[in-house]
């Protein structure tokens, strides 16, 4: 191998410098991308069962909120806040979520059937 070729290995791209610095920095740039990452990847996270009736709607400081669908499942998924923020910790960085709250008020929520709005954030992810 050449010295040249040899120092240019050296470098990443700077997809891969902005990829490091996101997920792996503990910040306000980094907590809100992987807050959208998180959205996008909700039913990889917590399975197609718990996703179909809750989904996240804001993360602040360490706190996840999730709307719930209606007042049975609020009751099934206050059992499942721990197992929740385990999963959601241990796919994104440990201590992202240090809770999970729950509500059934949709306000300011995303639609999930906004196509643009996705296909717009997977090309910014990637």
């Amino acid at each position: 191998m050449s010295s040249e070729q040899d120092f240019k290995s050296k470098f990443n791209t700077s997809a891969e410098v902005l990829h490091k610095l996101l997920e792996d920095k503990a910040g306000p740039v980094s907590d809100q991308y992987l807050r959208w990452k998180l959205w996008l990847s909700w039913k990889d996270v917590v399975g197609p069962t718990v996703s179909e009736h809750a989904e996240p709607i804001s993360y602040h400081q360490g706190v996840l909120w999730l709307w719930v669908r209606n007042s049975v499942w609020m009751q099934q998924m206050s059992f499942m806040l721990e197992p929740i923020k385990h999963s959601v910790n241990q796919k994104f960085r440990a201590g992202f979520v240090k809770e999970v709250r729950l509500t059934l008020d949709r306000k300011m929520t995303p639609s999930t059937n906004d196509e643009k709005f996705k296909t717009n954030l997977k090309k910014f992810i990637k």
